[in-house]
């Protein structure tokens, strides 16, 4: 006979600060709009973008509770009814190289160490810190109310440190047939930041990294600047006060 299952109230509220916790909030679909004749991702400007490149930033986590310890299927793709015809393709493009954030900085990833992702059809894109191979790959085909929401899996290799792991995409589209010309224009490139084993609050800040300006060195220079006048000030009144 099986024994009954007792839930005692730590245990329900461990599960609940697991389904709350910023690391699950945070990842949701890339939503894929067409404006003038344009694949627009996040039109709504609900993401981050980077600093100086405008690209949008989206996230996920491997070892979500669906992924296992080394791949997740987050972000999805999510277009709404009448964005397409009924059939048209959605496809992305990988570009650049895997970078790595090790805890302070931006690199390239460690040698090695590859992201895969594996499109609709099954066939694998490979980034690493050379380059991607098979760049192009499948995300969905639109239903015949001319929608899509579809999910593709992504895993990082065995071989891997705890960090966060950054990729950069653009869709790319083709008829119902599988066709070209392209029934849009490709649309601008967008970043996907994967946690592999940091806390939440870790992950967000090699986020936040990617959207706040760097000072320059004249601003550097300025700051320097402004405090010794600051300090001047300073004791000029204390010598009269004095």
């Amino acid at each position: 006979m099986f024994k009954p299952l007792r839930v005692t109230l730590g245990t329900a509220l461990a599960a609940l600060s697991l389904i709350l916790s910023p690391q699950v909030l945070a990842h949701s679909d890339i939503e894929v709009s067409v404006v003038g004749g344009k694949l627009v991702v996040d039109e709504e400007n609900h993401a981050p973008a980077a600093f100086g490149t405008g690209y949008k930033i989206f996230e996920g986590d491997f070892g979500d509770l669906a992924g296992g310890p080394l791949g997740t299927d987050d972000p999805g793709f999510l277009a709404s009814g009448g964005t397409f015809l009924s059939g048209e393709q959605l496809w992305y493009n990988g570009l650049g190289t895997l970078s790595f954030w090790n805890g302070s900085s931006w690199g390239a990833a460690p040698g090695g160490v590859t992201l895969g992702v594996e499109d609709a059809l099954g066939s694998t894109t490979l980034f690493s810190a050379s380059g991607v191979t098979n760049s192009l790959g499948a995300i969905d085909q639109s239903d015949s109310g001319g929608g899509i929401h579809a999910h593709i899996d992504f895993a990082v290799s065995d071989l891997n440190p705890a960090g966060a792991y950054l990729v950069t995409l653009s869709l790319t589209s083709l008829d119902a047939s599988g066709g070209l010309p392209a029934p849009y224009a490709d649309s601008d490139p967008f970043h996907i930041v994967f946690n592999r084993g940091l806390s939440g609050e870790a992950f967000e800040a090699s986020i936040a990294t990617l959207t706040t300006p760097v000072p320059e060195p004249e601003s550097y220079a300025m700051f320097l600047a402004g405090l010794a006048l600051c300090a001047q000030v300073v004791r000029r009144r204390q010598r009269r006060n004095g």
